[in-house]
């Protein structure tokens, strides 16, 4: 993660706080009452590919940067 852009570092972090967020809403209803439990594993589902996709795109980008040089 170190060679990571900053626009995607920003990201990741975003995705983290979301899906805390979403976590503590599904236990304590704090923030959300009306969100069911389906609708909290989705969010965490999306933000959890939403990471994965990150981390696979900046892979390819440092491969292709380290496949130029």
């Amino acid at each position: 993660m170190k060679n990571y852009t900053v626009a995607s570092k920003i990201a990741l972090v975003i995705c983290f706080c979301f899906i805390m967020l979403a976590v503590v809403n599904g236990f304590t209803g704090f923030i959300n009452s009306r969100i069911s439990l389906s609708g909290t594993l989705i969010c965490i589902i999306g933000f959890g590919i939403a990471i994965f996709a990150i981390t696979i795109l900046e892979n390819e980008r440092q491969k292709k940067k380290r496949d130029k040089s």
